[in-house]
């Protein structure tokens, strides 16, 4: 009697093997040791403040003379959006603290946002959204991370905010979208 194979009482169950994730994105192919280890802290990091070691990581392996051209070049891009989402985030502090002010901390001042302030929201939901658009589908790994870093102060926002457009509500967390590509899937 042959032994069976792992996993093939599961398989026999179902009837066929199936994979769960054939359409998720994983992370990009990173040869260059230096590039992967600065890669891996950025794409780990809170992008709310990257600390100065970090960036001088990347900026060390930026410069380094290598032959994984395509891996710099991803480092490259996901340090861009870190910068740029961490700039973002701290727009989007200021933009709640004025609201905060103008309405109060718990709402105690209720009525309706000042038109500054309205116009501030759209400017924000716009700017978010071109930057979403503009990542093309072979970096749904960085917009993933994008969504899921800004993502949780627009929703902060959205829900500050009586009256949004409906368009808000497309803003949202991808709780699980941090799975692709992560750890827990490289490992299934």
């Amino acid at each position: 009697m042959q032994t069976p194979e792992r996993g093939s009482t599961f398989t026999a169950s179902l009837g066929s093997r199936r994979s769960f994730s054939d359409d998720v994105s994983h992370l990009p192919t990173v040869s260059d040791p230096d590039v992967q280890k600065a890669f891996k802290e950025l794409m780990a990091l809170n992008w709310d403040e990257i600390p100065n070691s970090v960036q001088d990581d990347v900026k060390k392996a930026l410069s380094k003379n290598t032959e994984d051209k395509t891996g710099k070049e991803v480092l490259e891009n996901v340090f861009r959006a870190a910068i740029a989402v961490e700039e973002f985030s701290g727009m989007l502090i200021q933009l709640r603290m004025g609201i905060d002010d103008t309405l109060g901390l718990s709402g105690e001042n209720s009525r309706p946002l000042p038109g500054e302030l309205k116009d501030a929201l759209r400017v924000v939901y716009q700017r978010y959204t071109a930057y979403l658009d503009s990542l093309s589908p072979s970096e749904t790994y960085l917009r993933k991370k994008v969504e899921t870093e800004l993502g949780t102060r627009m929703i902060h926002l959205k829900m500050r905010c009586g009256g949004l457009n409906s368009e808000w509500g497309k803003v949202t967390v991808i709780g699980t979208s941090g799975l692709s590509g992560s750890y827990i899937e490289q490992r299934a």
